[in-house]
């Protein structure tokens, strides 16, 4: 609906105009009558207008003065003048200075007002729609210069490339300084998992898009699964402020939690320099926690040029010792977390070293490679080092669970051997011998024995007392009961034999052994 003023000193004239015409039904609106210019400009400072109906001569400022103005305000506004017969010369100048049309009071009647109304609609209108064609076009214009620097960089980016091979893309402000955004949607396997993989590539086009509307200047992409890469000029001294709002703006608007990393860049040649120095400022997340906003600094950027190769070989031995005497998993994933915590490594780094540890300890016990690839795959999907952490724990002990020593050979001795020790496992805090197990697998006692130290290298009570000491180890770190009662619930009737026995093989009694590991879980930021 179009908004007309009518301004006039006589109020005979305004209320006639005022009640010539269904303002509603020709798509109008009377906001204000007004008795002279001074009031009407007045009243234009709180709000535009599309129609201005004005006499000429009036007190304090006329007609034409108050055209003027008001064009000026309001280019786009149209003015109908009033005028009497001797008002000729200011109706000329009037209608140079751009007015539709005039009208004279004596004659003025209802079918010559409308007549120039509507005149006055299909201006505006036919306008309206020139001004739309033209920001669609201007918007598509920028949109297809947007995607052709949006491809150009996703090119120096995938074939690294510090060097285009062409610069008739490259836009003024990346020859300027330019801030790098590297954004990771936290929890994007999760999103995955419940929602599905095209939801979440979605839920980042309309990231994008987002993204492309807070920059008048810059472009977006998609880089990685979870990630985007956003380039834009470095115009706002308080740049971490406003990617900060930015960032609480996505997360509220799409109810997630993002990542972020960012450096500042200058020139078209750094933008591979610039990518990768935000993606690492954001893999900070691993360390410090999800939905943080990082920047590169000159002290990260120095420590990152400097990582050290991770170690297949690193020696792990006291963690291997820990788990193989059945030590609590949580300390030997404490000793690896003081190495990685030192931030020597990237996460990749880490990560891989996680799985060396993983592929040794699975070695010590059954040297069995079937769910070692799905143990890497849980152990690749951590975010952060206390997911990595936790995960590795888990794995640990479901490796300790099934401890089995590893057999001599994998023939009918050995498959005869697998059976008793799986029997073992499963009841080693009973009342087990030598006898029961060897009847079990349908051997003689004394065959039993000497095949079962063939393939263990161990006698049987050694290996079942190891078993039971094992055992009492996890129950002294994890609950504050009675020596007595932990004696009993890991298989030793006698609760003096036991300590003894503890003592001989550790080298501690189990309270002492208690008071060094019952702490409780290892926590990251420690």
């Amino acid at each position: 609906m179009y908004r007309v003023m009518i301004v006039d000193d006589e109020p005979v004239i305004r209320n006639g105009i005022s009640a010539f015409v269904d303002w509603e039904e020709e798509g109008l609106s009377v906001e204000d009558h007004y008795a002279n210019g001074a009031e009407a400009l007045a009243a234009l400072e709180s709000g535009s207008v599309d129609i201005l109906i004005t006499d000429i001569k009036m007190p304090l400022i006329n007609g034409i003065q108050l055209m003027k103005q008001s064009i000026e305000r309001y280019p786009w506004i149209k003015v109908i003048l009033i005028s009497n017969y001797s008002d000729f010369e200011y109706v000329k100048e009037g209608l140079q200075l751009g007015a539709v049309d005039y009208l004279l009071k004596l004659t003025l009647n209802r079918d010559d007002l409308l007549a120039v109304l509507r005149r006055c609609i299909s201006m505006l209108e036919e306008e309206r729609r020139k001004d739309s064609e033209r920001y669609h076009f201007q918007q598509g214009a920028l949109y297809r210069e947007r995607k052709i620097v949006e491809q150009e960089i996703k090119r120096l980016i995938v074939q690294e490339q510090s060097s285009p091979s062409s610069t008739a893309w490259v836009p003024a402000w990346l020859e300027m300084s330019y801030v790098c955004v590297y954004f990771m949607l936290d929890a994007a396997e999760e999103w995955r998992e419940n929602d599905g993989f095209l939801y979440v590539q979605l839920m980042l086009e309309e990231l994008q898009e987002k993204l492309y509307e807070l920059v008048e200047e810059g472009t977006a992409l998609l880089v990685a699964e979870n990630s985007l890469f956003l380039i834009f000029p470095n115009n706002d001294a308080e740049v971490e402020r406003q990617l900060g709002q930015w960032k609480q703006l996505l997360e509220t608007k799409w109810k997630i939690s993002i990542s972020a990393g960012f450096a500042i860049e200058q020139g078209v040649y750094n933008i591979l320099k610039g990518f990768a120095d935000s993606r690492s400022a954001c893999q900070r997340r691993f360390f410090d926690g999800l939905g943080g906003l990082y920047r590169m600094s000159e002290l990260q950027n120095n420590r990152e040029n400097t990582y050290t190769v991770a170690d297949p070989s690193y020696d792990w031995t006291p963690i291997f010792e820990m788990i193989h005497a059945g030590d609590p998993v949580s300390f030997a994933v404490e000793f690896a977390l003081k190495r990685w915590k030192e931030g020597a490594l990237s996460p990749e780094q880490v990560k891989h070293e996680a799985f060396s540890l993983l592929e040794g300890v699975n070695k010590l016990h059954t040297n069995d490679e079937t769910l070692l690839a799905e143990r890497y795959e849980m152990l690749n999907q951590a975010e952060t080092l206390a997911q990595l952490a936790s995960i590795l724990a888990c794995q640990l002990e479901e490796m300790e669970k099934s401890f089995i020593p590893k057999l001599t050979d994998n023939g009918y001795g050995g498959q005869l051997i697998t059976k008793a020790l799986e029997y073992i496992a499963a009841h080693y805090t009973e009342n087990l011998t030598l006898q029961s197990v060897a009847d079990f697998v349908h051997l003689s006692k004394s065959y039993f024995s000497l095949l079962f130290k063939k393939q263990t290298d161990r006698n049987f009570i050694d290996y079942l007392i190891e078993l039971r000491i094992r055992e009492a180890k996890k129950l002294l770190a994890h609950n504050d009961g009675r020596v007595y009662d932990v004696a009993c619930a890991a298989g030793f009737k006698d609760v003096k034999y036991f300590s003894k026995v503890f003592k001989k093989v550790t080298g501690i009694t189990p309270m002492e052994y208690r008071d060094k590991h019952q702490t409780p879980e290892f926590k990251i930021g420690s």
